[in-house]
């Protein structure tokens, strides 16, 4: 099942997310008009997703997401982990 969802996070960027997934996530495609530097890391943070249960907790998501940020020492602008595991978890449902 392939399922999106689309959302104009807090921090005022909007943020679109892709989610190909049966039990397990398959693939994650994310997009918007935020700022990640370097932008690399972003291919990261979507493989990092790729194997995990299709109810993982938003709690785990925003671990996951902190995680690689501050291991590639990246600026996240204009979204925030919470908001990205936000928009990942509507994509989900």
């Amino acid at each position: 099942m392939i399922a999106h969802s689309s959302k104009k996070v807090k921090e005022g960027k909007i943020m679109t997310v892709e989610v190909d997934f049966d039990d397990f996530i398959k693939n994650v495609k994310i997009s918007g008009d935020f700022f990640l530097h370097p932008e690399e890391v972003l291919n990261d943070m979507e493989k990092s997703f790729v194997g995990l249960k299709k109810d993982v907790s938003f709690d785990t998501l925003v671990i996951k997401i902190h995680n690689i940020v501050e291991s590639h020492d990246a600026q996240m602008i204009g979204i925030s982990p919470e908001s990205m595991a936000l928009v990942i978890k509507e994509a989900l449902k």
